[in-house]
Formats: structure tokens, sequence, C-alpha cells
């Protein structure tokens, strides 16, 4: 439990310049760092005003979580079964799916700061 707490506090924030002039029912696909090498593919998305940041990997057979419009305005999709997930708790909805990783994000201005 202790490395636990040491490592959350030792982790620091990645700064993605622009992410917060994302609009209202939109999401953005976003690599940090080259994904070939331990590096993360996130979707960020905004939806009831607020930013939030889901790992682009969906957990069912490892399909990719895409950009763009969100389902219904409020949600990302997998398009490899059409797989929806609530990018503010990473739920899936309406399947018997296994929750998408989800990362604490905080707007800076125009920008954002994403804690891996």
């Amino acid at each position: 439990m202790f490395s636990k707490l040491f490592g959350a506090f030792g982790r620091k924030p990645v700064l993605i310049q622009g992410a917060g002039k994302l609009p209202e029912g939109q999401s953005k696909r976003v690599e940090i760092g080259d994904p070939l090498a331990g590096g993360v593919e996130i979707v960020l998305a905004r939806t009831g005003g607020k930013l939030c940041a889901v790992d682009r990997l969906c957990p069912h057979e490892g399909g990719r979580i895409t950009d763009g419009p969100l389902v219904n305005g409020k949600y990302v999709v997998c398009p490899l079964h059409n797989y929806k997930f609530d990018p503010t708790s990473g739920r899936a909805v309406g399947v018997a799916c296994s929750d998408a990783k989800t990362y604490r994000v905080e707007e800076d201005g125009g920008d954002a700061r994403v804690w891996l």
C-alpha cells in the first residue's frame, strides 16, 4: 500500500497544449510518447462541461476507442464491437465488458494536465 501511495505523489502530469479548447460533445485522440516504445494513446473527451481522458485501448479484445463526436453527446465508442464507454468514469454502457481505464485531468487555461 505504501508504494501505491508513494507512486501517486511522485507522478508528474503531462501537459497537452490546446486541449482546453475541445468543444462539448467531441473527443480527440492524443499520443503521449511513442506508443510502440511504452508511450500511451488517450482519448480526450468533453462531456457535461468536463474534460476527461480515457485510455484508447478498449478493454474488450484489444480494439481502439475512436475520437470524433461523442455518441449521444456523452459516450466514446470502440468500433470493433460498437461498445460505448462513459469517459467520466470509464464504465461500459449496456454491455458486459470491463471498464476502460481513465486518467485524472485538470484544465489549465487553454491547456490540460493529464496524470498517467
